[in-house]
């Protein structure tokens, strides 16, 4: 089996280096915004479109002229890097049903990058750059595999390189401690083994984010003091960023390492998140209310997290399976009576028939794992239905209290013990502190 895996490190720069890496950054700019504008143009006037050989030839004659002998300066590599990923992007934008739009212009000092597909060596904590020299970097771990390709892009203040690679690995089939999942905002991830993480406390931040956001509103636009209160904003945001994707990789590295089969929602977060604003003719119900739900549901990051679950399962040997959400939190996992009924509150369930009263997510999360269990069976031949309702109803027993129908204390571990040290859920010692026992 093939791994593809990116290591990130932080490059060692100086102003010299900087200004180097910015005139890359520039050309790799200069040649996308060119092509596309070259490329609207023959739209425009009903002319078919010169594809990558002959954008190609273009960028060739572009740097034999002198208006723009530039490009030269830069490794003739990454301008047909650059090349090759607009076409990708207007691929994408012709294919149908994906909801992509055609590539935009790009500005200056936003998202500035370039790859190399070759050529990049790495002799411990230095790297070689092609038309740059070699660079120093912060190694924080060691490179394995064999580097297919290098991005090096600007984020804040700061150079960063990736290095992808690939490598060979023994295929191992890892299909142990299956477990459901349940994703929402006041409980970022529940699972159906009565365990839940709470999402990442970022208020502070927010709040900080805000006040700044005020203060720009207030200065003179595109002044000194201006650019210095977005570089603020900029700085915050990326702080942001970092701990979102630290907290989510945490996550999902816990519950690979512990799970073989792991069961989602099969979830149209875009869908979800869309606006309810509507239009002048036919306005909207409840807006604000909607904008807030859906900033709630963007904070938690769903899809970054189930993009990152997957492919660590892949390489762990497990297996990531997706089901369909309808109905998972108004379904008795033990009698199996679907009604909105059942669904007192936000967090309490009660079943209507046989009087099973449990927290509503987990038993989202239960149900999630038996409709998993149910696309499994004709792969794994010991799950016969009976035995899916047999392991459902011992999970459901094991994360209440002896299914307490009568209020009080709804969800209790049978054994108490602390969150971090529950079966099947070791987690990093940072994380313990945000999930408790339901």
């Amino acid at each position: 089996m093939i791994v593809r895996q990116a290591y990130k490190f932080r490059l060692k720069t100086n102003e010299e280096l900087e200004q180097k890496l910015v005139q890359f950054s520039g050309c790799c700019r200069f040649v996308w915004n060119k092509a596309i504008a070259l490329i609207k143009f023959r739209l425009d006037h009903n002319i078919s479109i010169p594809w990558y050989n002959d954008m190609a030839g273009f960028l060739g004659l572009w740097k034999r002229s002198e208006e723009y002998a530039f490009l030269n300066d830069a490794h003739s590599q990454i301008l047909q890097q650059t090349l090759k990923d607009l076409y990708k992007a207007i691929e994408s934008a012709f294919a149908r049903g994906n909801g992509i739009r055609f590539p935009k212009f790009k500005k200056k000092y936003r998202h500035d990058s370039f790859r190399y597909p070759q050529g990049v060596k790495i002799d411990n904590r230095r790297i070689f750059l092609p038309k740059i020299g070699w660079v120093r970097f912060y190694k924080s771990r060691e490179i394995e595999g064999k580097i297919k390709q290098v991005i090096v892009k600007r984020e804040y203040k700061h150079w960063y390189v990736s290095v992808i690679t690939e490598k060979e690995v023994e295929p191992i089939t890892r299909l142990h401690s299956p477990i459901g999942i349940d994703l929402g905002v006041r409980k970022i991830i529940t699972l159906s083994d009565g365990t839940y993480f709470k999402p990442l406390d970022l208020t502070k931040l927010e709040k900080k984010l805000k006040r700044e956001q005020r203060r720009l509103a207030k200065k003179k636009k595109f002044s000194k003091n201006w650019y210095k209160q977005k570089a603020r904003i900029t700085k915050l945001w990326q702080k942001i960023k970092n701990k979102r994707y630290d907290y989510v990789h945490k996550l999902s590295t816990a519950i690979a390492k512990n799970h073989g089969i792991v069961v989602v929602e099969d979830l149209r977060i875009k869908n979800m998140t869309r606006s309810a604003r509507g239009t002048i003719d036919n306005p909207g119900y409840n807006v604000k209310q909607k904008a807030g739900l859906n900033r709630s549901i963007l904070r938690q990051a769903w899809g970054i997290f189930l993009r990152l679950l997957e492919y660590k399962l892949e390489w762990s040997g497990g297996r990531l399976v997706v089901v369909n959400p309808r109905y998972s939190s108004f379904t008795c996992p033990v009698c199996g009576l679907t009604s909105r009924e059942n669904r007192k509150s936000q967090a309490r369930f009660v079943c209507e028939n046989c009087g099973f009263e449990a927290n509503a997510d987990f038993v989202a999360a239960l149900n999630i794992l038996e409709r998993g269990f149910k696309n499994l069976s004709e792969d794994l031949c010991f799950l016969t239905q009976k035995r899916i309702k047999e392991l459902v109803l011992e999970l459901s027993t094991a994360g209440t209290a002896g299914g307490n129908a009568c209020g009080g204390s709804a969800l209790l571990p049978v054994k108490q013990e602390p969150a971090g040290n529950r079966e099947g859920v070791m987690l990093p010692v940072k994380l313990k502190q945000g999930i408790l026992s339901l």
